[in-house]
């Protein structure tokens, strides 16, 4: 019998070739091909030859044939794209009216299809929109009847010999001759949630006998997974809690000095969240909070104001951010506020005179500096932060795990403060961030940005530039935002190779200066400092001003190929102008055509200005992260689970995690879960995010 670990090489029928183009596809157990699940399934019960498609028909129908012909019938916004299909007894007609452009290469006459969707008639039988499925020669779909399995395929799998029919027959003979083991939810949780064994999940995954059976199925491998990574994040969260921190007490004197220096009072959400710091100070516990708040809501101040309570106490702080830019803002900021306090501080950067440097990382070693402020430096071997107590991380995603972990190990067990302007998603508030206290920090009373923002195709270009002249010339203030820097890639418009033709041609005799990654420091500071100025009235920069850059008179924004930007990305472009509630223009221009899907997506930012919902939708559009890992892609490590669709059963899956701790706080009944707990960890590395 096969077990749930055995390696694909005990599996009948996967030879050596196969079994390296599986393990190229991350398929390498017994369990990983299992868990490989049907896109959909093809209704096949009680099909019907398409002459019986020519009367109404109650739901959604399948419809099986070859192409007969395709084109497109219609003008603007009647425009459509339509397939006829045949199966030798009648037709029925495939019709899109939006995002068919990718399929005009596949649809091509004889080719064998099956149509799924609601039957209308106009002109005939038709299905608007439908699920398309390319059958394979060798399908012989005509002849299968009842619920048949879609599965991921493509050309390398049909040249493996791993075409779908091929692939269900061997998922077939895997379940015949599998013992039933697996990673599974305990019985007195799965019986409670009223969920299938695992072996009836995996059969009704891939040999269903209805529709529902096959979701019943998907939902509790979904929930086993996650229950199981939330059980993980909950163990991680307790033994923090229960282990020992640096003890800090009280507001202190720093503290008190700061409130008194500063040149506002603090509102009242900035107090509780204070209030929430202090506390985790007081616990004898490691704190380890992740702040959230947009652009201008005042989380440095917060930052500042924790790090005057553990300088009170005589300890040292850190604060890393992920530009040079925002560090010297920040630095600014402390001699303005925090020095007069009593919190020496110093600055940590790669762009500093090596004197400077020096200097600065002789008053870190010694204890004399209380707040050493820096970029990527301050991970660096060199720099030694003996009496560390609380480790601030600006902009928190723009560092891997390893990098923060680096910066923390500088000290012994300190408290640490991430900080992001990015909204984070309900579901990854509980995954990724699972093992973290979070704070949400609301804009400043009375603190509304008016953006108005527009999706161009790039054939407007003229007439947006004009506008843009138009403004600029009338004393206007705008940010050019370019998506690379050099040449380098087809099609993209980049910051070094469009400048010049700008500079003394589309704006000429418009104030023009540049602002990338790779100039000078200083070369980038007096570029910032112009335009902070109004002597430069246009700035044409990388997304290297999302962060650190608060210029209130900048009103227009133009961003060249915005389909290369994620949408919080977009939208913390934007946050750079209309800050001082004056009416202010984003133009987004692509070279997606209106009927495109990147258009479309685009389109979102015009009519939602909130960053929770557009980070929603970049969640589905990118995925989550690795939830526990040191990777920082866009891959989402569940095979199974959703993290943008799936909400409603991450908090079923958290409050049965949660249940079983309280009830069993060492999992004392269940070894082989305490088992898999830890194999998840050891193979992940232990960083922030795992604890």
């Amino acid at each position: 019998m096969l077990t749930w670990n055995d390696s694909i090489e005990k599996v009948p029928g996967v030879g050596p070739k196969r079994r390296e183009f599986l393990r190229s596809q991350d398929l390498n157990t017994v369990g990983d091909l299992l868990l490989r699940a049907p896109l959909r399934f093809i209704d096949r019960r009680g099909a019907k030859p398409l002459r019986d498609l020519m009367q109404p028909q109650k739901g959604e129908v399948t419809a099986v044939g070859r192409i007969e012909s395709v084109g497109e019938k219609g003008f603007g916004r009647k425009r459509r794209f339509i397939v006829y299909i045949s199966d030798g007894t009648g037709y029925v007609m495939g019709v899109w009216f939006k995002g068919w452009h990718y399929l005009v290469p596949k649809m091509t006459p004889g080719a064998a299809v099956c149509f799924q969707g609601k039957l209308s008639f106009f002109d005939g039988p038709q299905l608007v929109h439908p699920k398309i499925t390319f059958i394979e020669e060798d399908a012989d779909l005509e002849i299968q009847e009842g619920l048949i399995p879609v599965y991921p395929s493509g050309v390398e799998w049909q040249k493996h010999g791993l075409a779908r029919t091929h692939w269900h027959n061997l998922i077939k003979i895997i379940i015949r001759n599998w013992d039933g083991s697996g990673p599974y939810i305990p019985d007195e949780v799965r019986i409670k949630e009223k969920l299938p064994s695992l072996t009836e999940a995996i059969r009704g995954l891939h040999i269903p006998e209805s529709e529902d059976e096959f979701n019943r199925c998907i939902e509790a491998i979904k929930f086993s997974e996650l229950f199981h990574h939330q059980l993980l994040m909950i163990a991680l969260r307790r033994r923090r809690r229960f282990g020992q921190g640096i003890l800090l007490h009280g507001d202190g004197e720093i503290y008190n000095r700061l409130l008194k220096v500063l040149p506002f009072e603090l509102t009242s959400d900035q107090r509780r969240i204070l209030d929430e710091i202090q506390h985790d100070f007081s616990s004898g516990r490691s704190m380890h909070r992740l702040l959230q708040g947009e652009v201008g809501a005042g989380k440095t101040v917060i930052a500042f104001a924790a790090a005057a309570v553990a300088a009170s106490n005589g300890h040292q702080i850190a604060i890393m951010v992920p530009t040079e830019l925002l560090a010297r803002q920040h630095y600014a900021r402390a001699l303005e506020w925090c020095e007069p306090a009593g919190m020496k501080t110093v600055l940590l950067t790669a762009g500093r005179d090596p004197n400077e440097q020096r200097r600065a990382l002789y008053e870190a070693s010694t204890g004399h500096a209380s707040l050493i402020i820096g970029t990527h430096a301050l991970f660096q071997e060199r720099v030694d932060i003996p009496r560390l107590a609380l480790a601030v991380i600006d902009e928190q995603q723009r560092f891997g795990v390893r990098q923060r972990a680096r910066l923390i190990g500088k000290g012994l067990r300190p408290h640490v403060l991430l900080m992001t302007a990015t909204p984070i998603p309900r579901t990854l508030a509980l995954t990724v961030y699972g093992d973290l206290d979070i704070s949400f920090l609301p804009p400043l009373p009375g603190k509304t940005r008016q953006v108005r923002t527009r999706t161009v195709n790039d054939s407007k270009r003229d007439e947006v530039f004009e506008w843009m002249r138009r403004k600029l010339r009338a004393g206007a203030r705008g940010y050019m935002i370019f998506p690379v820097i050099d040449d380098g890639q087809a099609g993209l418009e980049a910051a070094e190779a469009r400048f010049k033709p700008y500079q003394q041609i589309d704006f000429k005799g418009i104030p023009m200066a540049l602002a990338h990654g790779r100039l000078p420091v200083e070369q980038r500071l007096k570029a910032l400092d112009d335009f902070r100025a109004g002597r430069v009235r246009l700035l044409a920069a990388t997304a290297v001003v999302e962060v650190g850059v608060d210029v209130p008179e900048a009103n227009l924004m133009i961003i060249e190929n915005a389909e290369r930007f994620g949408l919080s990305q977009l939208h913390q472009l934007r946050g750079r102008i209309g800050r001082t509630g004056k009416s202010a223009v984003c133009v987004l221009m692509t070279p997606e055509l209106p009927s495109e899907p990147g258009f479309e997506r685009l389109k979102l930012l015009e009519e939602c200005d909130d960053g929770l919902k557009l980070a929603e939708e970049d969640l589905k559009l990118r995925g989550g992260g690795d939830p526990i890992g040191a990777r920082q892609s866009g891959v989402v490590r569940f095979r199974m689970a959703d993290l943008a669709s799936d909400w409603a059963l991450l908090k079923r899956t958290n409050h049965a995690a949660e249940l079983l701790f309280e009830k069993y706080p060492e999992l004392a009944p269940f070894p082989e879960l305490r088992a898999k707990l830890r194999q998840d960890y050891k193979v992940r590395p232990r960083t922030l995010l795992a604890g």
